[in-house]
């Protein structure tokens, strides 16, 4: 909108206050990141994101989590450094994120384009970790485990999905797989070389991710005292400020 020409000190100063307001909006505009246009879809259970389903998808992100030297481990990582350890210059259609014990908030930048993997809780069992173990003990410890879970959330952007909603989410447990553990690996493996794995847990698959800024928030807890559990009690409370662009 234009100011019309006029002599009076009223007309004058309007436009004046105008072109003010103008110029405060565009500055603001810069410095305020653009919010997400919406919340970010989830795929169904039963469905096939990205082309591979989500038992497939599982296993790709113990893959991923499970190459990574522990001192580069996104897991541990307390503020989202290490988000895109092993993540970049990939041609993979989705981000995974990462876990954590405890209470951890991330601040992420991903590609905008890629669907999110959300681990809301998750367990791996390896015959590096379990030496000797067969596939059936790993299925095993590893379904023990996820059978003591007893609480799930998420909320992504301003979508929540409680416990009764993530249920059925349960990848149980997958099929056996091959990793290639580093030396001085997560989980105390500290000679590397390819190992049998078998994985268990509630994985999350979004859709594509617009640009600019997203929420994830996952909370999870278990508890398995039983003999052969993995460990008896497991927490996790994780936030990702996801920038998207």
């Amino acid at each position: 909108m234009g100011c019309v020409t006029n002599p009076s000190k009223l007309n004058k100063s309007t436009c004046l206050s105008l072109a003010t307001l103008l110029v405060v909006i565009v500055f603001y505009s810069t410095l305020t990141p653009a919010a997400a246009s919406s919340s970010l879809s989830i795929f169904p259970p039963d469905s096939e994101p990205y082309g591979l389903t989500y038992d497939e998808h599982a296993q790709n992100f113990w893959k991923w989590l499970l190459s990574i030297p522990a001192s580069e481990s996104p897991m541990d990582d307390t503020k989202g450094d290490k988000c895109t350890v092993g993540q970049t210059n990939t041609n993979s259609s989705v981000f995974y994120l990462g876990p954590g014990e405890g209470k951890i908030e991330r601040t992420c930048t991903v590609p905008a384009g890629n669907g999110l993997l959300i681990p809301v809780m998750e367990v791996e069992q390896s015959d590096k970790e379990i030496p000797g173990a067969s596939v059936e003990d790993l299925t095993n410890a590893a379904k023990k485990d996820q059978d003591g879970v007893n609480s799930l959330y998420l909320q992504i952007d301003d979508e929540e999905y409680k416990y009764d909603d993530l249920l059925k989410y349960r990848t149980q447990p997958t099929e056996p797989f091959q990793v290639i553990f580093p030396d001085n690996g997560i989980f105390g493996v500290a000679e590397g070389g390819p190992s049998q794995v078998v994985a268990d847990g509630f994985y999350i698959l979004t859709e594509p991710l617009t640009p600019g800024n997203h929420t994830v928030h996952f909370r999870s807890s278990l508890s398995c005292p039983d003999v052969g559990c993995v460990e008896p009690a497991f927490a996790e409370d994780v936030k990702y400020n996801i920038i998207a662009k």
